[in-house]
């Protein structure tokens, strides 16, 4: 399972950074988890925001 997160910062200074975690749940398989912060990066940076993206592999049932 996957988990999409998102860096978006309002200038490439990075002196201010908001980050976005998919909370509808995990994502099945590391393709389909790219083409979602894909898609999701194309739509903040419209908005003017610098993007950043990262999938997580996380292994579900496990204790850390």
């Amino acid at each position: 399972m996957w988990l999409a997160v998102l860096l978006g910062c309002y200038s490439p200074a990075a002196t201010s950074c908001d980050v976005m975690i998919r909370t509808s749940g995990l994502i099945a398989t590391e393709k389909l988890c790219q083409e979602e912060v894909a898609n999701a990066a194309k739509a903040l940076a419209q908005q003017g925001l610098y993007i950043r993206t990262k999938c997580f592999k996380l292994k579900v049932g496990s204790t850390v």
